[in-house]
């Protein structure tokens, strides 16, 4: 008969450091995989309006505009 074997000391690792490290790795491939997809959705212009915001808030507050001196 073999001797039980000894409890670890308090604060020693019981499981591996590498333990499902398949999953962890899968996770961030897929994420990567995922960010590479959407910017080149992003590049090819799906992500893009023809006018962005800023140009609209311009040009609406520039056209209504007068010149104070030429009353």
């Amino acid at each position: 008969m073999e001797p039980t074997p000894t409890a670890p000391l308090p604060g020693s690792l019981t499981v591996s450091p590498l333990f499902e490290w398949e999953t962890v790795a899968a996770v961030v491939a897929l994420a990567v995989v995922v960010a590479l997809v959407a910017a080149l959705l992003l590049v090819a212009g799906l992500g893009r309006r023809s006018r962005p915001d800023w140009e609209d808030f311009l040009s609406s507050r520039s056209a209504a505009r007068e010149d104070p001196d030429q009353r």
